[in-house]
């Protein structure tokens, strides 16, 4: 201190330990600013990439479920027509109007050999039904989100983006497992050429649930902007 008793701060500023005190605490924080921003740079790349792929996912899932949703529309008439016209003796008893349209609109379901008249406008088709009863693995996935909830990152994503990825994932397992039930029930009618009734009544349910999920889907792109 001087003799007025005011601090002379040049002198403390010229010891040594003075300035190397401050020139630590000054690399110390600037390192910590550094490593946090770094982390939070390196948190962020990692939400973009899991976001991206979720939505890749997503989209591909939405894809493949519009053409099995056409293809269970497409069972559903054809079914329904079998059901209404197919007697119990297996003779396809038709309406020549029904008929023709829907030998219009799937060619090659069924061959005709020749038909036998029953009353005015409706034939009895003598010929051969080729269903195809075959189906392509189920191909709905849900891999990412399952192994982004395994890591140590999923509890940064806002609330709502994990609440519509966990009702994603719910409904597609619904959805597959309404998938699996078709081909027990298509077993069932190879086995017997029963359960028609049932078959059509679960399509419908089936369809329901293929056009909640395709709408679910079509959202993704906004939705994902949560989890950003």
């Amino acid at each position: 201190m001087n003799a007025k008793g005011k601090i002379d701060y040049s002198k403390i500023l010229a010891n040594n330990w003075v300035v190397t005190l401050t020139a630590t605490l000054i690399g110390v924080f600037v390192a910590l600013y550094l490593n946090e921003w770094m982390a939070s740079r390196k948190l962020s790349n990692q939400k973009a990439i899991a976001t991206k792929n979720i939505s890749i996912e997503l989209n591909s899932n939405k894809d493949y479920l519009k053409d099995a949703l056409l293809r269970h529309e497409e069972l559903i008439e054809i079914m329904s027509f079998l059901g209404q016209y197919v007697d119990d003796n297996d003779d396809l008893i038709a309406p020549v109007k029904a008929f023709n349209a829907f030998k219009k609109k799937y060619p090659d379901l069924i061959n005709i050999e020749d038909s036998t008249f029953v009353e005015e406008g409706i034939y009895n088709y003598d010929g051969e039904i080729n269903l195809d009863l075959s189906f392509p693995h189920f191909e709905l996935t849900t891999i990412t989100w399952k192994t982004l909830k395994n890591s140590g990152i999923v509890s940064d994503f806002d609330f709502e983006c994990l609440l519509y990825l966990e009702t994603v994932d719910n409904v597609t397992n619904e959805v597959g497992q309404k998938n699996k039930e078709l081909l027990d029930y298509f077993s069932g009618i190879k086995d017997s050429g029963a359960q028609n009734e049932n078959l059509i009544s679960h399509l419908n349910l089936l369809i329901h649930y293929e056009e909640s999920l395709i709408e679910i889907y079509e959202s993704s792109e906004e939705r994902l902007k949560n989890c950003n």
